[in-house]
């Protein structure tokens, strides 16, 4: 690790937001670096995913909530990770416009991450490690939909909240989500809309058919995020599950496993890049069944080389 690097580390255990935000910016920029930092998530911070189909209102309820939590004795954190810009590769920036009024408060801190591959690189833990190390109470990440995309904030996270609105097309179909199987907690935000009422039975029902007593069913909330209605409800919420999750052994659970699962894709996700780059560079078949064995062989040799490389950085690194 480089003095400068321990330096700013040193300055985020002090909680300056200078030497956070330099943190942060150099682990986005140079995500290999990560491997380097010498943290760990201490357990502080409790994390919380917050999935949902665009339109669904997650910034502004995330910024109604980070506000209220702020006005208290609680710091946050949000870390919304944006659609990547086609142009300059970063975040695009509009969850954290949506939550300008919630980044001013001095115990709200709101960054944008651009959305390539939040768990296929060492970056998230890395994020979470030096959030938990700055002394934050609560950290949302804000995933980009309710998809593929959301699974690894979800499964990374201590919570997972599921926002819900109304009138967003037929609500059976919204069941067949992946991510109902995970969340702890749902929010039926925008329910002063038509349907609300209809999404709530719907829910319940679902959840009545997969209660058991290892998977409790999760409390479904209604909120107008637009109006403050229904904030304090879900921080209750929030609060209420991350006490019996940590009384009954379950978060730290869900923490160990997550650590692992984690690690994993991060190193089958390095794994797979590698190959992709030996198949693009040049390791291309005519077709023929002689041909396409003897690149299959030279592949092989050269996976053995650039692992072998790999096996001696991470001696070297220790």
């Amino acid at each position: 690790m480089s003095q400068d690097l321990g330096n700013l580390l040193e300055g985020v255990r002090k909680r300056d937001r200078s030497s956070l935000a330099r943190v942060l910016s150099l682990l986005e920029r140079h995500p290999d670096r990560a491997q380097l930092l010498p943290l760990e998530r201490g357990g502080h911070a409790t994390v919380v995913a917050v999935a949902g189909p665009p339109g669904a209102g997650k910034s502004t309820l995330l910024g109604r909530l980070a506000a209220e939590m702020g006005s208290g004795d609680m710091s946050v954190a949000v870390l919304a990770f944006d659609p990547v810009s086609p142009c300059s590769g970063g975040a695009l920036l509009g969850d954290r416009i949506r939550m300008l009024d919630a980044a001013e408060h001095p115990n709200v801190y709101v960054r944008s991450v651009a959305a390539r591959d939040p768990a296929g690189s060492p970056v998230l833990p890395a994020l979470l490690a030096v959030l938990d190390l700055y002394g934050f109470d609560v950290v949302f990440l804000e995933a980009v939909g309710a998809g593929q995309e959301a699974s690894p904030l979800l499964l990374a996270a201590d919570l997972a909240l599921l926002v819900l609105v109304p009138g967003l097309g037929d609500s059976v179909q919204t069941l067949k989500a992946g991510v109902l199987e995970i969340a702890d907690l749902i929010v039926i935000n925008k329910s002063d809309r038509p349907g609300a009422a209809e999404l709530v039975r719907d829910l319940s029902a679902y959840y009545r058919l997969l209660a058991d007593a290892s998977h409790p069913l999760p409390p479904i909330l209604q909120t107008v995020a637009s109006e403050g209605q229904g904030i304090t409800a879900v921080i209750e919420a929030i609060t209420a599950l991350r006490d019996r999750y940590a009384a009954s052994g379950i978060l730290e659970d869900r923490r160990r496993r997550a650590t692992t699962r984690l690690w994993q894709h991060s190193l089958r996700t390095r794994c797979l890049r590698i190959i992709d780059e030996l198949l693009n560079d040049g390791l291309t078949s005519n077709g023929s069944h002689g041909e396409a064995r003897t690149l299959e062989r030279r592949l092989y040799q050269k996976l053995a080389e650039r692992f072998a490389l790999l096996a001696t950085s991470s001696d070297d690194s220790r």
